[in-house]
Protein backbone atom coordinates (compact mmCIF):
# COMPACT_ATOMS: atom_id res chain seq x y z
CA UNK A 1 0.00 0.00 0.00
CA UNK A 2 1.32 3.44 -0.83
CA UNK A 3 1.52 6.23 1.74
CA UNK A 4 -1.63 8.24 2.33
CA UNK A 5 -5.18 7.33 1.49
CA UNK A 6 -6.05 4.80 -1.16
CA UNK A 7 -8.29 5.78 -4.08
CA UNK A 8 -11.23 4.02 -2.44
CA UNK A 9 -10.66 5.78 0.89
CA UNK A 10 -10.22 9.15 -0.82
CA UNK A 11 -13.50 8.74 -2.70
CA UNK A 12 -15.26 7.73 0.50
CA UNK A 13 -13.96 10.80 2.30
CA UNK A 14 -14.88 12.99 -0.66
CA UNK A 15 -18.44 11.70 -0.54
CA UNK A 16 -18.62 12.33 3.19
CA UNK A 17 -17.32 15.87 2.76
CA UNK A 18 -19.69 16.67 -0.12
CA UNK A 19 -22.71 15.41 1.79
CA UNK A 20 -21.59 17.40 4.83
CA UNK A 21 -21.48 20.71 2.97
CA UNK A 22 -24.50 22.84 3.85
CA UNK A 23 -26.30 24.36 0.81
CA UNK A 24 -25.20 27.89 1.67
CA UNK A 25 -21.51 26.95 1.22
CA UNK A 26 -21.74 25.03 -2.04
CA UNK A 27 -20.28 26.88 -5.01
CA UNK A 28 -19.24 29.90 -2.94
CA UNK A 29 -15.80 31.31 -2.20
CA UNK A 30 -15.00 32.80 1.20
CA UNK A 31 -11.82 34.83 1.57
CA UNK A 32 -12.32 35.12 5.33
CA UNK A 33 -14.92 32.63 6.45
CA UNK A 34 -16.18 33.19 9.95
CA UNK A 35 -17.88 30.23 11.59
CA UNK A 36 -19.40 30.17 15.01
CA UNK A 37 -17.95 27.82 17.61
CA UNK A 38 -20.77 25.30 17.24
CA UNK A 39 -20.28 25.03 13.47
CA UNK A 40 -16.52 24.63 13.89
CA UNK A 41 -17.01 21.86 16.43
CA UNK A 42 -19.45 20.08 14.08
CA UNK A 43 -16.97 20.07 11.18
CA UNK A 44 -14.08 19.16 13.48
CA UNK A 45 -16.14 16.24 14.73
CA UNK A 46 -16.71 15.01 11.17
CA UNK A 47 -12.97 15.21 10.50
CA UNK A 48 -12.27 13.21 13.66
CA UNK A 49 -14.75 10.58 12.49
CA UNK A 50 -12.97 10.39 9.13
CA UNK A 51 -9.59 9.89 10.82
CA UNK A 52 -11.02 7.23 13.13
CA UNK A 53 -12.46 5.41 10.11
CA UNK A 54 -9.36 5.59 7.92
CA UNK A 55 -6.53 5.77 10.49
CA UNK A 56 -4.74 2.74 9.02
CA UNK A 57 -4.49 4.42 5.61
CA UNK A 58 -3.22 7.75 6.96
CA UNK A 59 0.53 8.22 7.18
CA UNK A 60 0.56 11.61 8.85
CA UNK A 61 0.84 11.39 12.67
CA UNK A 62 1.01 15.18 12.93
CA UNK A 63 -2.39 15.69 11.29
CA UNK A 64 -3.87 12.88 13.38
CA UNK A 65 -2.55 14.60 16.51
CA UNK A 66 -3.82 18.03 15.44
CA UNK A 67 -7.36 16.88 14.66
CA UNK A 68 -7.92 13.71 16.66
CA UNK A 69 -6.34 14.79 19.93
CA UNK A 70 -5.83 18.53 19.70
CA UNK A 71 -7.99 21.03 21.53
CA UNK A 72 -7.62 23.74 18.89
CA UNK A 73 -10.59 25.12 16.93
CA UNK A 74 -11.22 24.27 13.28
CA UNK A 75 -9.46 27.33 11.86
CA UNK A 76 -6.45 26.67 14.07
CA UNK A 77 -6.35 23.05 12.89
CA UNK A 78 -6.50 24.14 9.24
CA UNK A 79 -3.71 26.68 9.82
CA UNK A 80 -1.54 23.99 11.42
CA UNK A 81 -2.09 21.68 8.46
CA UNK A 82 -1.28 24.46 5.97
CA UNK A 83 1.97 25.15 7.86
CA UNK A 84 2.78 21.42 7.78
CA UNK A 85 2.03 21.41 4.04
CA UNK A 86 4.56 24.21 3.49
CA UNK A 87 7.21 22.21 5.38
CA UNK A 88 6.45 19.09 3.31
CA UNK A 89 6.75 21.11 0.09
CA UNK A 90 10.23 22.21 1.14
CA UNK A 91 11.19 18.61 1.94
CA UNK A 92 9.82 17.37 -1.39
CA UNK A 93 11.75 20.00 -3.35
CA UNK A 94 14.91 19.18 -1.40
CA UNK A 95 14.55 15.46 -2.04
CA UNK A 96 13.94 16.07 -5.76
CA UNK A 97 17.10 18.19 -5.93
CA UNK A 98 19.04 15.54 -4.01
CA UNK A 99 17.68 12.86 -6.37
CA UNK A 100 18.91 14.82 -9.41
CA UNK A 101 22.28 15.38 -7.74
CA UNK A 102 22.66 11.70 -6.87
CA UNK A 103 21.60 10.65 -10.39
CA UNK A 104 24.33 12.89 -11.84
CA UNK A 105 26.84 11.47 -9.37
CA UNK A 106 25.81 7.91 -10.23
CA UNK A 107 26.30 8.61 -13.95
CA UNK A 108 29.71 10.14 -13.28
CA UNK A 109 30.83 7.14 -11.22
CA UNK A 110 29.58 4.68 -13.83
CA UNK A 111 31.46 6.53 -16.58
CA UNK A 112 34.60 6.66 -14.43
CA UNK A 113 34.42 2.92 -13.82
CA UNK A 114 33.88 2.28 -17.55
CA UNK A 115 36.91 4.40 -18.48
CA UNK A 116 39.10 2.73 -15.87
CA UNK A 117 38.16 -0.76 -17.07
CA UNK A 118 38.89 0.23 -20.66
CA UNK A 119 42.43 1.21 -19.62
CA UNK A 120 42.91 -2.07 -17.72
CA UNK A 121 41.62 -3.99 -20.74
CA UNK A 122 44.04 -2.14 -23.00
CA UNK A 123 46.93 -2.93 -20.64
CA UNK A 124 46.18 -6.65 -20.75
CA UNK A 125 45.94 -6.56 -24.54
CA UNK A 126 49.31 -4.76 -24.81
CA UNK A 127 50.83 -7.33 -22.45
CA UNK A 128 49.22 -10.08 -24.53
CA UNK A 129 48.07 -11.53 -21.22
CA UNK A 130 44.68 -13.24 -20.94
CA UNK A 131 44.67 -13.27 -17.13
CA UNK A 132 46.58 -11.51 -14.39
CA UNK A 133 46.31 -12.15 -10.66
CA UNK A 134 46.74 -9.14 -8.41
CA UNK A 135 46.21 -8.70 -4.62
CA UNK A 136 42.90 -6.91 -5.13
CA UNK A 137 41.42 -9.06 -7.88
CA UNK A 138 42.13 -11.37 -10.77
CA UNK A 139 41.64 -9.54 -14.04
CA UNK A 140 41.13 -11.38 -17.29
CA UNK A 141 40.01 -10.94 -20.88
CA UNK A 142 37.22 -13.05 -22.32
CA UNK A 143 35.73 -13.37 -25.78
CA UNK A 144 32.41 -11.56 -26.06
CA UNK A 145 29.65 -12.54 -28.46
CA UNK A 146 28.95 -10.06 -31.26
CA UNK A 147 26.57 -7.26 -30.23
CA UNK A 148 23.69 -6.00 -32.32
CA UNK A 149 24.24 -2.82 -34.35
CA UNK A 150 21.18 -1.10 -35.85
CA UNK A 151 22.35 0.90 -38.84
CA UNK A 152 18.93 1.96 -40.16
CA UNK A 153 15.87 0.93 -38.18
CA UNK A 154 13.43 1.83 -40.96
CA UNK A 155 15.08 -0.74 -43.24
CA UNK A 156 14.57 -3.64 -40.81
CA UNK A 157 11.69 -5.94 -41.93
CA UNK A 158 8.41 -5.63 -40.00
CA UNK A 159 8.60 -9.23 -38.77
CA UNK A 160 11.32 -8.21 -36.32
CA UNK A 161 9.16 -5.57 -34.62
CA UNK A 162 6.82 -6.18 -31.69
CA UNK A 163 3.57 -4.42 -32.60
CA UNK A 164 1.91 -3.55 -29.29
CA UNK A 165 -1.21 -1.33 -29.42
CA UNK A 166 -0.94 1.74 -27.21
CA UNK A 167 -4.09 3.33 -25.85
CA UNK A 168 -4.34 7.04 -26.72
CA UNK A 169 -6.08 8.26 -23.57
CA UNK A 170 -6.24 11.89 -24.71
CA UNK A 171 -8.05 11.01 -27.92
CA UNK A 172 -10.33 8.59 -26.07
CA UNK A 173 -11.29 11.24 -23.51
CA UNK A 174 -11.99 13.81 -26.24
CA UNK A 175 -14.30 11.34 -28.01
CA UNK A 176 -16.20 10.65 -24.79
CA UNK A 177 -16.50 14.38 -24.09
CA UNK A 178 -18.14 14.90 -27.48
CA UNK A 179 -20.81 12.35 -26.56
CA UNK A 180 -19.48 9.19 -28.20
CA UNK A 181 -20.28 5.92 -26.44
CA UNK A 182 -17.20 3.70 -26.37
CA UNK A 183 -17.17 0.18 -24.93
CA UNK A 184 -14.80 -0.30 -22.03
CA UNK A 185 -14.45 3.37 -21.16
CA UNK A 186 -16.49 6.19 -19.64
CA UNK A 187 -16.00 9.61 -18.07
CA UNK A 188 -16.00 9.87 -14.31
CA UNK A 189 -18.51 12.05 -12.50
CA UNK A 190 -15.74 14.51 -11.61
CA UNK A 191 -14.51 15.38 -8.15
CA UNK A 192 -13.37 18.21 -5.92
CA UNK A 193 -9.70 19.14 -5.85
CA UNK A 194 -7.84 21.21 -3.27
CA UNK A 195 -5.78 24.22 -4.38
CA UNK A 196 -3.28 25.84 -2.01
CA UNK A 197 -2.06 29.27 -3.22
CA UNK A 198 0.89 30.96 -1.51
CA UNK A 199 1.55 33.82 -3.96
Amino acid sequence: MSNGLSVEHARAIEGEQNSALPPRLKGRSHRYKELDAQEQMRVLGLLRDTIALHDEALDDPEVMLIIAEGETDLMGALDCMIDADICDDALIQGLKAAKDTMAARLHRLEERKKSRRAIIEQALMLLQCASLERPGATISLAERSPSLVIEEEAAVPAQYFDLKPTLNKRRLKEALQTGDEIAGARLSTGSLTLTVRRR
